[in-house]
């Protein structure tokens, strides 16, 4: 959109009632968490606040995020503050040792403080270094639930078949992919499908952002699909085929080329 053009848009989605139209869908926003990002593409005689010439250096380039943090770094780490926070409420049931069992403890944990760590991390598009913070910070939990402390070592192996649990990274890998195999499965008007057949077949003769490529929701997607031997633009209706049937699509979830 050209910044003379943004007027005419702006009156535009002003006559929508965004609140009605994801009502239908049993959908909600957070306005207090809403980002609202300006995109536009700035002319050759447009000047930022210093004289230099903006084209090509719109503001919004900046953003890494584009209106969604979900996923990023800084939102990994604020959960993990969130999640120390909510685990030393719960510190007291920590120490218990055998008084509690080990199975009912990590329950708790589970409910209390793993969930703060993975809410709606089947949308995230995290890079590996945030991953790896995140199972830093799960491990140091199960290593204090167990009163494993220094001197005394345990492999992460070991401590996560004594927790009888895995790392939160593949879980959230998991929990991606149970997600996709939904919207693949939904209707063909639903807001999901129809923002990834755009992402797909719409978006071909747009120039894209300069710079390094940014980690994305698609971007992920597709490297899930490429691990399993699929390439989602040219494999698109054999994907919706695997999704449609649930068991085949459960099947793929921890297969890997």
């Amino acid at each position: 959109v050209r910044k003379g053009e943004f007027q005419t848009f702006q009156h535009y989605f002003k006559q929508i009632n965004l609140r009605e139209i994801l009502d239908e869908w049993n959908l909600q926003v957070n306005e207090a968490k809403t980002e609202n990002v300006h995109v536009y593409l700035a002319t050759k005689e447009e000047k930022d606040s210093k004289g230099e010439p903006l084209k090509d250096r719109e503001p919004w380039r900046s953003n890494v995020s584009l209106g969604s943090k979900l996923g990023c770094i800084e939102d990994i780490e604020r959960r993990c503050i969130l999640a120390n926070i909510a685990f030393n409420k719960y510190k007291n049931v920590w120490e218990q040792g055998t008084r509690i069992s080990l199975a009912v403890r990590l329950k708790l944990y589970e409910a209390q403080v793993v969930s703060v760590m993975l809410y709606n991390c089947n949308s995230w598009a995290a890079p590996k270094k945030s991953l790896e913070y995140l199972d830093v910070c799960h491990r140091k939990h199960l290593r204090s639930i167990l009163k494993i402390h220094y001197p005394i070592c345990i492999s992460n192996t070991t401590l996560y078949q004594r927790c009888n649990t895995r790392p939160l990274s593949e879980r959230i890998t998991v929990a991606r992919w149970k997600m996709f195999g939904h919207i693949l499965r939904s209707q063909s008007n639903a807001p999901a499908m129809m923002a990834i057949k755009f992402a797909l077949f719409g978006t071909s003769d747009l120039k894209g952002r300069r710079g390094r490529h940014q980690t994305n929701l698609l971007t992920v997607l597709k490297n899930d699909l490429r691990v399993r031997g699929l390439d989602f633009s040219k494999d698109f209706e054999k994907v919706m085929l695997l999704a449609s049937d649930r068991k085949r699509w459960k099947g793929l979830t921890h297969q890997r080329i």
